[in-house]
């Protein structure tokens, strides 16, 4: 059974005009030998994180060998419909932890965010990569995320969301839940299932949104959203919203 395989993912571009052997670079050979422990004529499973899946043959030197055509994969997915995005001030402490969270909950794009209550703090897109890489591959998923460039909360906020814009935030008399307006919501108002709208989830950090961001997003058309009773931390807030909205897009 090929779900029972262990995965490496390979860029779309490196498959591009190859035949059934593929050579192998010096970290993917490091992985298959010395963390999966696989041997010559053992398979795992070839993905590309664009929908596509082959089987393969670990071969001699740097090499494996696919089992069916390049142009003939043993499985193909179509992207998933309505995208959900995420949104974050990338809390220092567990900021890898919700990237690799969201990419296993089905998260389409990811967006870190820097606001003006961030704790300054480094990021590193090629850390960021490799983290979203690995999860691809323990998470059996075909398509991976796409992960945008470091950018100020305000110049997303102050921008209206292409197609439901929401806000986590807190402190605030009468917010609804984020389970409510998730059902509320008008499939049809983002063209689902015919349209490239769709959600985008905006978490703030852990001193949360500053007043300004806050009538910011809102001017802009971003509704704000309750997770809940009690104050989350900014790592606890994005992997909620992230299961709340990867199991309501699992229910359409």
């Amino acid at each position: 059974m090929v779900r029972e395989l262990r995965r490496l993912l390979i860029p779309p571009h490196r498959l591009v005009g190859e035949g059934p052997e593929l050579p192998l670079v010096a970290e993917e050979l490091h992985y298959l030998r010395r963390v999966l422990r696989l041997r010559e004529g053992d398979r795992f499973a070839l993905v590309d994180g664009a929908g596509h899946l082959w089987s393969a043959t670990l071969a001699g030197g740097t090499r494996a060998v696919l089992d069916q055509p390049v142009d003939g994969p043993l499985q193909s997915e179509a992207r998933p419909l309505l995208p959900l995005e995420l949104a974050v001030a990338l809390p220092k402490r567990d900021g890898e932890l919700v990237l690799r969270m969201a990419c296993e909950l089905g998260f389409d794009r990811l967006t870190p965010l820097k606001a003006e209550r961030s704790v300054p703090g480094p990021f590193n897109s090629e850390r960021c990569q490799l983290i979203l890489r690995e999860a691809v591959e323990q998470c059996e998923r075909l398509w991976s995320p796409e992960l945008a460039a470091l950018q100020p909360a305000q110049a997303c906020l102050g921008q209206p969301p292409s197609g439901l814009g929401l806000l986590a935030t807190t402190r605030r008399e009468g917010l609804p839940l984020l389970e409510a307006v998730l059902e509320q919501a008008s499939l049809s108002a983002l063209g689902y299932p015919n349209s490239d709208k769709g959600v985008v989830m905006a978490i703030g950090p852990e001193g949360g949104w500053s007043p300004a961001e806050e009538v910011l997003a809102i001017s802009q058309g971003w509704i704000p959203v309750s997770l809940g009773p009690t104050i989350l931390r900014s790592s606890t807030a994005a992997v909620t919203a992230a299961a709340l909205l990867s199991h309501w897009r699992a229910g359409l």
